[in-house]
């Protein structure tokens, strides 16, 4: 992939609430690990990798495993592409082959190495130019490999894209995401106040010692009350 750097008027974008974002992109001179996003489209590189990171919850490797694994890597790949788009004012290049991901020690994605090309389209086709061109390959991948849900993928996609999207002027609630997400997350009156929700459960709570994700979970309530 190409030099990954970011001009330094979009990283001075990142303030405030959003300068944790910056941690999240990574350019010149990178001492961890770092691996190119089209390696995992690879059954042996996720087989590898998801080894890796069962150790650190000290499992087996499951489709639960998976799920708060593919939360980490979305997150990674989705909140600094968007707000760098509606930062630029346009849609950057999203392409899983021009990305690469920087991975800890224990296999947990941790930054993004994307080089800082914006396409001609405008900010608004950013999130669907990222769903054809990056998430959809690899939601594809990693259930056809894992067994899990591509609804559980689709949720966990929707979760970061509306949450950085409505950090930005304009983006109040509810935001119309793109498909295959368009339902992902919905808004439900619950005990008189207004509660964000996935459609779908994560599953991550299946994994010992991880918490579900509080009241985003679609099933909390059933279980509170059983």
């Amino acid at each position: 992939m190409r030099e990954a750097r970011v001009p330094q008027d979009l990283l001075s974008g990142l303030n405030g609430p959003l300068e944790p974002i910056r941690a999240r992109l990574s350019f010149g001179t990178e001492q961890r690990l770092v691996v190119p996003s089209t390696q995992l489209l690879r059954g042996d590189a996720l087989s590898t990798l998801m080894q890796r990171y069962a150790r650190r919850f000290e499992v087996e490797p499951d489709r639960y495993l998976v799920s708060i694994w593919s939360q980490k890597y979305l997150a990674t790949v989705i909140i600094p592409i968007m707000a760098l788009a509606m930062l630029g004012g346009r849609a950057l290049d999203a392409a899983i082959e021009s990305t690469a991901v920087v991975l800890d020690e224990g296999g947990e994605p941790v930054a993004l190495r994307v080089p800082c090309s914006f396409a001609s389209d405008g900010k608004d086709t950013a999130a669907s130019l990222l769903v054809s061109m990056h998430l959809a390959p690899f939601a594809e991948t990693l259930s056809g490999w894992s067994g899990l849900s591509r609804k559980v993928l689709w949720g966990n996609a929707a979760h970061y894209l509306e949450w950085i999207i409505r950090q930005f002027p304009g983006g109040e609630t509810p935001i119309a995401l793109p498909a295959p997400m368009t339902d992902s997350i919905r808004y439900v009156d619950e005990d008189g106040a207004r509660v964000r929700r996935r459609k779908v459960c994560c599953l991550r709570d299946r994994v010992p010692g991880v918490e579900d994700c509080g009241s985003l979970c679609p099933e909390r309530k059933t279980r509170t009350k059983t």
